[in-house]
């Protein structure tokens, strides 16, 4: 294959070169936040200018191979526009792509000499440096048929390159016979390597303002997940749906596990009002979700096995589903979402430490999308004849959600620390808050009880105090019975005295008003308090007579053996006799407190409160 040199005599000034690259390196370097898009508009502009063909324009490559026309300058009266249209990847196959990234090729190619000239990079591991001079062979007759189809007559295709990926082309098209010269490509190559620096400089630009962006979105559902008052999930994951542009949204967690982390037992009562003992799992739900049918095994989307089979494996923090009906692995979860437009999935589990709490989801509905494509494109690689018509046409996509992107991907498991983050952190808040009023209660309670305590002791000393003020019994004890009802908010208290043959008699009684009195009285007595009736034996002409034969017959019961005292809190519930249940009946007494009175180690009586 034989090579010619091409004819390297200049055909711009001095002046056209120095305004070609000026123009841009101003826009690209000068400007403290160019957008890309303006950069490449003026770049073809000025190198078509500069060139004096009919289009220039700049192509862009997609993951897949296939590419865009991104930006374009032409002269529509001699060439068709093709911005934004697109091309398929065997327009430009994967031999020539490698050819422009590993030997940085140029190519021109001049359909009315049917020839090919290429220009390759003398040292391909250096981003910039000199390239052997142009050679000339002949071109493969299906490359003249494309660019006749076309309308070109001559091209020149320049690689645009970036960290050593192909990025792009920039594209120069004529619709007649042009050469290109040295001098001129050489001067074209500058602005594609201006071009490229003010792409990644575009690219770091816009990697900070996602950076930024990512950020603002963190921290205004950070301010409902984290403030002081309460955390508000429900706002937090509304917000989180729009940030990702979804339709609709999930947070899921489970109980068993918070608790866990916390320390708490599942199997005790808790407050009503802990966050994470509410039920067996929280799930809260915004816009379009899926409709689990009666008869799924699980009523709670998150409980399938699916999600945990993917994110068991490699450690992965995302699941981003463009298609769930073309994903095998939720082939059994297809039909909870055809009642929707659900068509987009990204999940991303709630990890605290080593544990999963749940999960938080966003859901993307399915929209009509097509393609414009440059020509018709055929699949079939068997398939080599260039295309004859270069007509718009459209290809419909179908019904597909909108791509996850790298941005969404950075972001979901971000917010989904934060989530979890906050969860643990709110139910570990209202336990220690839980804990707190359980301590001010019983602080609260052993203060009460210090301070009847307290009390008590004041009234025993004022009693004691008073008895030895007086050796009268009578007075002794309507003091007695008196400050006993008033410091125990007693609603009788007696003093049962028993007489030789162990039979005995009430001498003593203070009663809340209302309360009939076990001893008549022969005259109105002034009351000691205004919630105390006493009724002494000075003032009585006789004692009720109560037919209880226990205490005469066992000589003071259990009293008389040592026991000092006796609490019933219900008397019905007590086991009691029939008899002496009716002896309680006629004091009116649900429940009560007897103590032993002893003179010496004789049992003298008994102090008897009754509620």
């Amino acid at each position: 294959m034989s090579f010619t040199r091409a004819d390297s005599t200049p055909t711009s000034n001095h002046c056209d070169r120095k305004h070609l690259l000026g123009r841009i390196a101003e826009l690209a370097l000068r400007s403290p936040e160019p957008e890309l898009q303006d950069i490449l508009t003026v770049t073809v502009t000025e190198v078509r200018l500069f060139l004096g063909t009919d289009r220039v324009k700049i192509y862009k490559f997609h993951s897949d191979g296939s590419g865009q026309t991104i930006a374009e300058s032409v002269d529509e009266t001699r060439l068709p526009s093709l911005l934004g249209l697109s091309f398929p990847a065997d327009d430009i196959p994967e031999f020539a792509r490698e050819l422009f990234v590993k030997a940085r090729m140029r190519s021109i190619v001049n359909v009315d000499t049917q020839q090919i000239g290429q220009s390759l990079q003398l040292d391909s591991e250096l981003e910039q440096g000199e390239f052997d001079p142009v050679g000339y062979r002949s071109v493969d007759p299906c490359h003249l048929e494309y660019l006749t189809a076309m309308g070109v007559q001559s091209s020149l295709v320049i690689p645009i390159l970036q960290a050593d990926r192909l990025w792009g082309l920039l594209v120069s098209h004529h619709s007649e016979s042009r050469t290109i010269s040295e001098e001129e490509l050489k001067d074209v190559q500058m602005v594609v390597e201006q071009l490229a620096v003010a792409i990644a400089q575009a690219n770091l630009l816009t990697v900070a303002r996602q950076r930024g962006q990512r950020e603002a979105i963190v921290n205004r559902i950070g301010n409902f997940l984290h403030t002081i008052a309460a955390i508000d999930l429900q706002t937090a994951l509304e917000e989180t749906v729009k940030a990702f542009r979804g339709s609709g949204g999930r947070l899921y967690f489970r109980k068993e596990v918070i608790d866990d982390l916390n320390g708490i037992d599942s199997t005790q009562p808790q407050p009503q009002d802990h966050l994470t003992h509410i039920d067996a799992t929280q799930l809260l739900t915004c816009g379009s979700n899926p409709v689990m049918s009666e008869r799924a095994m699980y009523s709670i989307l998150e409980q399938y096995s699916a999600w945990g089979k993917y994110f068991d494996r490699e450690e992965r923090s995302v699941w981003a589903i463009r298609d769930l009906y073309r994903t095998p692995e939720l082939r059994n979860l297809q039909v909870a979402f055809q009642p929707t437009q659900i068509r987009g999935i990204l999940m991303v589990p709630l990890c605290y430490g080593e544990q999963t709490l749940g999960y938080l989801s966003v859901f993307r509905d399915a929209i009509e999308t097509e393609k414009l494509w440059a020509g018709e494109f055929d699949p079939d690689r068997r398939q080599e004849y260039p295309r004859q018509s270069f007509e718009v046409w459209k290809q419909s996509l179908g019904h597909r959600a909108p791509v996850w992107t790298y941005d969404d991907l950075e972001l979901a498991p971000t917010l989904a620390k934060h989530f979890a983050t906050a969860i643990v952190q709110d139910a570990m808040h209202r336990q220690v808050k839980t804990l707190n009023t359980s301590l001010e209660r019983q602080v609260q309670e052993r203060t009460a009880k210090l301070q009847q305590a307290t009390e008590q002791q004041q009234v025993l000393y004022e009693v004691v105090t008073k008895i030895r003020q007086s050796l009268d019994v009578e007075t002794v004890f309507k003091t007695t019975t008196d400050e006993v009802c008033r410091l125990l908010q007693a609603d009788r208290v007696v003093i049962y005295r028993f007489n030789p043959d162990w039979s005995g008699e009430f001498v003593a009684e203070s009663v809340v008003p209302g309360w009939n009195c076990l001893m008549k009285e022969q005259h109105q007595q002034p009351q000691l308090s205004e919630n105390v009736n006493e009724c002494s034996v000075k003032d009585l002409l006789e004692v009720q007579k109560i037919d209880d034969s226990y205490l005469q017959e066992t000589q003071g019961g259990a009293f008389a053996r040592g026991q000092t005292y006796r609490v019933c809190e219900d008397i019905y519930e007590a086991g009691f006799s029939d008899c002496y249940l009716k002896v309680l009946e006629i004091c009116q007494a649900r429940a009560y407190a007897i103590v032993a009175i002893y003179v010496g180690s004789q049992l003298w009586g008994l102090l008897a409160v009754y509620q």
